[in-house]
């Protein structure tokens, strides 16, 4: 039986002594990463050796400065962050917060790194870098603001010169039609005035016929009328026959 309890505790050494290794290998594989400068492996080995240390080690400022070389600085700044909150010691702190604030610049986000270099300012206000960092933050934010209201600007002037170039087709569109409603409004009256009986041409036209008309008919009715007075008479119209008779 105590045989037996022995190889138990030898056994469960070995595995606790096997975890210890494991972790040490990951962290001996992202230290040979890093001085490599491979960023990306070293960050990965950083994180399996930290998921498998004790609860005591803390590599976090080497995790957060591989990701942050690996241009992942997104998930440096977290790092920066978690570690920011939970160090007591006020210089690091300080650095930390530094960190955080360079991770922050290089995602363009002026006003989150403006904030940190400023807590971090208050963990060390000596730190001349965190100083020079901060002025550069506020002036980035500035020139960034400029170029946005710039593009405001320009964007709403576009917006009123499309606007003015529609409207001004529009005003000649309504233009055009008023000029073809005017010119089709005279072609009208040029024909309502060829085709009007009342139109002085028409009458000139419409007198002459009646009159010639009218001239016929009164030759007519004086020959016809003088052809009577012959048969009747024989002679000069209105005077009898010496004879009497009518031949």
């Amino acid at each position: 039986m105590k045989t037996v309890f022995i190889f138990a505790i030898l056994l469960l050494s070995s595995i606790v002594i096997g975890q210890d290794d494991s972790w040490r290998d990951s962290l001996d594989v992202a230290r040979k990463a890093y001085k490599n400068e491979n960023y990306g492996k070293a960050l990965k080995y950083y994180e399996s050796a930290q998921r498998k240390a004790p609860n005591d080690i803390d590599l976090s400022d080497e995790m957060a400065q591989s990701a942050y070389k690996a241009r992942e600085f997104e998930r440096a700044e977290k790092i920066y962050q978690q570690s920011s909150s939970s160090n007591k010691d006020k210089a690091k702190r300080g650095d930390n917060y530094h960190n955080l604030g360079n991770s922050r610049m290089r995602q363009e986000d002026y006003p989150g790194a403006i904030e940190a270099y400023k807590e971090s300012l208050r963990n060390n206000p000596n730190d001349d870098r965190t100083r020079y960092n901060l002025s550069e933050a506020i002036r980035r934010l500035q020139d960034q603001q400029e170029k946005s209201q710039q593009q405001n600007q320009q964007e709403s002037k576009d917006e009123q010169d499309q606007q003015n170039e529609n409207n001004g087709d529009q005003n000649q569109g309504d233009d055009q039609q008023s000029d073809q409603q005017g010119q089709g409004d005279k072609q009208q009256d040029q024909k309502d005035g060829n085709s009007n009986p009342n139109g002085s041409k028409q009458d000139g036209e419409g007198q002459l016929p009646n009159q010639m008309v009218e001239r016929t008919l009164d030759n007519l009715a004086r020959k016809e009328a003088e052809t009577k007075q012959r048969m009747r008479g024989g002679g000069r119209a209105g005077k009898p026959s010496k004879s009497g008779k009518d031949w």
